[in-house]
């Protein structure tokens, strides 16, 4: 006799008897596990119990996620029923049926981040995606547009006979040929037997290389759209399109934008500032739409259309008008609806007088200056920060907020253009945010921010002690004024004047002493201040003064132990003995690596401290991972060997809980699954994640929870053991082997968890399915 049970799409197959003759998993494949029936159907109860019990994990260990902003669309293509979409650094397609949108990366075979530009092929059923390395991705898609093949194009991004950008812009294509325009020229790809057929560069008067934003088609001519004005080709089979002597400057009504130029139906339009649509006819320029508002041009496979502030206006005459049409992009026809990819917005589907944003959620922005994380849970993305002359690096309003695996744009007209800094207060569960010119503010969740203080107008960075006090720095390169205040948690500000004001960065030590790094602007450094005796010590690169390896001080933070940690333009350095920065002699130490000075010559521009002590590095060139004290390196991140927009780091920031790793970079945001969180001020309890682990999942299973350099031993069934490890702060990861390498097998582990002093222990389970 045969009992089947199917849980988490396996079939176990138990015979009468009390053995497991048959396992089929997901695939089809059979495999043979012996168990007895007892528990065998024990595990099936417990893996029952887990699928509603286990908790939804944010941060899978050792997994990257990418966290673009979608609101920049960029470009867009209607593929058979879906709306393919990219901005800056996000990429989707939006499914108008099912009302939903499905990212889509470099973990689904695509190339890279970066799309500039996407074409459909209706007849190949292919979507061209364009890059702004020049990389091409041909996609085939499905009757009903999903994602299936990728074919890849690299011969433009690896042209070394072309120098610097090879963005793609834009496609045209007539017949099997692609035209597509480039920021070297003009490329033509058969579509059919997916090759690069031909590429005119240097067409610009006299031979110029020019910068190609679009071509069309019209009037028996190829026009391109150039940094050096509108040029037109004849476009016939013995007309050499390679030599720049075919190719002849064409005039444009005064004003007209050359990037605001469409070809529909054989005819070709611009748009003509203060006038209207203008048409080419008979060699001249003529109004066919009068709007004295327009700025752009767009057109579909039928029309054009042209764009005015917060409205679209159809060659039809129907006019579309709401205020969610910021920059629009592109625009396309598809499902009763039209498409517009928005630069502010992201997409938009506008169906009748109806219009709705349907991108995926993400932060407004990819560029961001600093992060900060809190024990709340939440991470602040703020858009900006300090030049070394004390200007403000970018202006956009508000800030962004991810929480419970979801992020919250924050951007109401009421808040400042330039939040720079943020900090939380545990006293009241209130997290604090400084502007550029519009003082303190704060919010709780789910309260909007609201200001404290309009007065301190300009605060360069937070800080709180462990009363619940609020030290802030509002630096200025007047000599005298204050530039240290403190918001007492009873509510009154007082105010301190150290020895320099151009404070970029402070922190708090365990003494109660402010370090402060300063601006390179006015000779860099670092400042320390003891606000209970108004005692001051500059630290340069002089040997007894700091002994720093560079005056310019990038990235400042204090570890676990109470150290220091300093990074430069020349690497890292570390204050051992904070209590003594104001007796004698004091001169930091640096920390020896592959028998060098750690990071020498590299640019440390951010520092981070995760749960387990170990210290997060980013500079100009990727992220590192060292042990506690420097001296071991567990990871290093690059563009090249990572998920990495860019190798440049702006800023790093744990959130401390889940020691989920968030990355800023120019080219957007990440965030890393770390293996090491804060950990539990005692046991509580601990949560293994995955549970059960699936057949297909090939990371690391996590346990958290833990105290402080926990020892976690993992046993199967029978009482073996099978792995041992120590907590890196409240986490602990297995790799799912053995201590001999061998993976584990199907079963229910045991996990133990003893405190270091052996008094204390917590146990668990987790059911591994193979």
């Amino acid at each position: 006799m045969i009992n089947e049970y199917r849980i988490l799409n396996i079939e176990y197959r138990i015979a009468k008897g009390g053995s497991v003759v048959g396992v089929e998993n997901r695939s089809g494949q059979a495999f043979v596990i012996r168990y007895s029936l007892f528990k065998v159907r024990y595990l099936i109860l417990f893996i029952h119990c887990l699928v509603f019990t286990a908790p939804f994990a944010k941060a899978q260990p050792g997994t990257w996620h990418s966290h673009p902003s979608f609101l920049s669309a960029q470009t867009l293509a209607a593929v058979q029923s879906k709306i393919y979409c990219a901005s800056e650094n996000g990429f989707f397609y939006f499914d108008p049926v099912a009302n939903e949108a499905t990212r889509l990366s470099r973990d689904d075979g695509f190339s890279e981040t970066g799309v500039s530009q996407l074409f459909y092929a209706t007849d190949q059923k292919r979507l061209l995606v364009g890059y702004r390395s020049g990389t091409i991705d041909l996609l085939s898609v499905s009757d009903s547009g999903e994602p299936g093949t990728l074919t890849t194009i690299t011969l433009i991004r690896d042209a070394t006979q072309i120098p610097g950008s090879k963005r793609i812009n834009h496609v045209s294509r007539t017949g099997n040929d692609a035209y597509l325009a480039c920021d070297f020229g003009i490329v033509v790809l058969d579509v059919v037997k997916s090759e690069i057929r031909d590429t005119y560069r240097n067409i610009g008067p006299n031979g110029t290389p020019v910068v190609v934003h679009a071509t069309a088609l019209a009037n028996d001519s190829i026009y391109a759209a150039t940094s050096r004005g509108l040029l037109a080709a004849r476009f016939a089979p013995t007309v050499n399109l390679a030599f720049f002597g075919n190719w002849k400057t064409v005039s444009l009504p005064s004003g007209a934008s050359v990037q605001s130029v469409a070809g529909v139906n054989n005819r070709l339009y611009v748009a003509w500032p203060g006038q209207g649509v203008a048409e080419r006819q008979g060699g001249r320029w003529t109004v066919v739409k009068p709007l004295p508002t327009i700025t752009g041009l767009l057109a579909t496979a039928t029309e054009w259309i042209a764009t005015a502030p917060d409205e679209l206006q159809r060659a039809s005459g129907a006019l579309m008008q709401n205020a969610l049409l910021g920059e629009p992009k592109e625009i396309a026809e598809a499902a009763g609806s039209f498409w517009v990819a928005d630069s502010l917005s992201g997409l938009l589907r506008i169906t009748g007088i109806a219009v709705q944003s349907v991108s995926p959620d993400g932060p407004a922005s990819d560029v961001f200056q600093r992060l900060a994380a809190d024990p709340s849970g939440q991470v602040l993305a703020l858009p900006g920060g300090f030049s070394d002359d004390l200007k403000p690096l970018r202006r956009r309003r508000g800030f962004d907020r991810f929480s419970d695996g979801r992020w919250q744009n924050f951007q109401a007209l009421s808040l400042p253009t330039d939040f720079i800094t943020a900090a939380y207060n545990p006293t009241d569960q209130r997290t604090y945010l400084g502007s550029f010119g519009s003082g303190l503010w704060s919010f709780g969740n789910p309260n909007s921010p609201e200001v404290v203080n309009r007065v301190l107008a300009s605060i360069s960075s937070l800080a709180v002690d462990p009363n619940g006090d609020i030290w802030l720095a509002t630096p200025t390169l007047d000599f005298g004024k204050a530039t240290i205040q403190v918001r007492r948690k009873t509510g009154p500000f007082e105010s301190f004047i150290p020895g320099r004001g151009d404070s970029q960065q402070l922190i708090l030590d365990d003494n109660g002493f402010l370090w402060m790094r300063l601006s390179a602007y006015n000779g860099g450094g670092l400042q320390v201040f003891d606000p209970k005796t108004n005692r001051t010590r500059l630290l340069y690169n002089q040997s007894g003064e700091g002994d720093l390896p560079d005056r310019n001080v990038r990235s400042l933070v204090k570890d676990r132990d109470g150290l220091i940690w300093i990074g430069t333009d020349n690497g890292v350095a570390v204050f051992d003995n904070p209590a003594a920065v104001f007796t004698g002699t004091v001169n930091a130490y640096r920390p020896v690596f592959d028998r060098r000075r750690l990071l020498s010559g590299e640019s440390v521009t951010a520092l981070a401290v995760d749960g387990g002590n170990r210290k997060w590095i980013g500079t100009t060139n990727g992220i590192y991972l060292f042990n506690e004290d420097g001296t071991v390196l567990i990871n290093n991140f690059t563009a090249d060997n990572s998920p990495l927009p860019s190798s440049q780091i702006t800023d790093i920031a744990i959130e401390p809980t889940r020691g989920e790793v968030f990355i800023a970079t120019p080219n957007g945001l990440v965030s890393y699954g770390g293996t090491a969180s804060e950990p539990a001020p005692v046991f509580a309890g601990i949560t293994v994640f995955p549970n059960p682990v699936r057949p297909d999942f090939g990371g690391l299973v996590s346990i958290r929870g833990l105290v402080e350099n926990t020892v976690v031993k993992i046993m199967d069934a029978g009482g073996q053991l099978v792995y041992e490890t120590r907590s890196q702060g409240g986490t602990a990861t297995w790799n799912l082997r053995d201590y001999r390498g061998r993976s584990a097998e199907t079963g229910v582990y045991f996990v133990f968890a003893v405190s270091p002093d052996g008094k204390e222990g917590l146990a668990g389970k987790l059911a591994v399915v193979r």
